[in-house]
């Protein structure tokens, strides 16, 4: 009942977000390499207009290996290659487990739908968090995606690299166990800076008072999950989407008319 009458909300405010956006904790988990599938090789009718090179160009810009839903690791990269043609493309870190991101994911479908409809489409790669494979191929097959990475060193890899990791990580990465809300610094009366206020991170107790003001801890973490990573088309990072703090209004971020952003 809530969510029904939440859902009509967060579409009318996300639609104005993103018209804007196109108009301008000790491991609770045991990690491991998934042992994907390479049985099945992918029609090559699903070829992009790309050349052989091409393709194999953005095979290796790409993380690799990559797998689709059924944990099949792409080996043509012609296949591989027409699912970013045109698209943009970010890696989208996450777990099924995750609360935070089980409140924006019923939304991501609509608005991967209304780019779309509207030719900026977007393809979002998972980067899974997930407790076992299983769990991570359920959830791209919910989500509907189409490329993830695999389980364990891949994905391990990337959360190290651009930051990104859940408290129940934090052992293995480092890191301080969070939990996280969004606050803003009061303004030094004394200055006459015009600069906006700064967020905190700040620890929550059960009854949702703030406890304790976090400082950088200096592990390189950026943000828990959900976060997406927007990656230009040399496989850099373009910008950063901090859903964990901003919840879906983050995606309004998207710089969807950069060229380097289209592939």
């Amino acid at each position: 009942m809530i969510r029904s009458l939440i859902l009509p909300t967060c579409c009318l405010g996300f639609t104005a977000s993103f018209r804007m956006a196109t108009t301008n904790a000790p491991s609770l988990y045991n990690y491991r390499q998934s042992s994907y599938s390479t049985t099945r090789h992918f029609s090559l009718s699903n070829t992009s207009s790309y050349s052989q090179e091409e393709a194999q160009i953005i095979q290796e810009t790409l993380p690799s290996p990559l797998i689709d839903s059924g944990g099949n690791a792409f080996e043509s990269a012609e296949a591989l290659a027409s699912l970013v043609e045109g698209q943009r493309v970010g890696l989208y870190f996450a777990a099924s487990w995750c609360e935070d991101c089980g409140e924006i994911e019923f939304m991501l479908e609509q608005y991967r739908n209304a780019l779309r409809d509207s030719d900026q489409p977007i393809q979002l790669i998972y980067v899974p968090c997930d407790s076992n494979q299983e769990d991570q191929l359920n959830q791209m097959t919910k989500l509907k995606f189409d490329i993830g990475v695999p389980l364990g060193e891949t994905a391990d890899n990337l959360k190290y690299k651009y930051g990104v990791w859940p408290d129940v990580d934090v052992k293995q990465f480092g890191g301080t166990v969070r939990e996280v809300v969004v606050e803003d610094k009061k303004e030094d009366p004394e200055s006459d800076s015009d600069a906006p206020a700064i967020p905190n991170v700040v620890r929550v107790s059960d009854d949702g008072s703030p406890k304790e003001v976090m400082e950088d801890d200096d592990s390189g973490r950026r943000s828990g999950i959900p976060a997406v990573v927007v990656l230009d088309n040399n496989g850099g990072e373009l910008c950063f989407l901090n859903m964990e703090r901003d919840t879906i209004r983050a995606l309004a971020d998207w710089p969807l008319d950069e060229p380097s952003g289209h592939w």
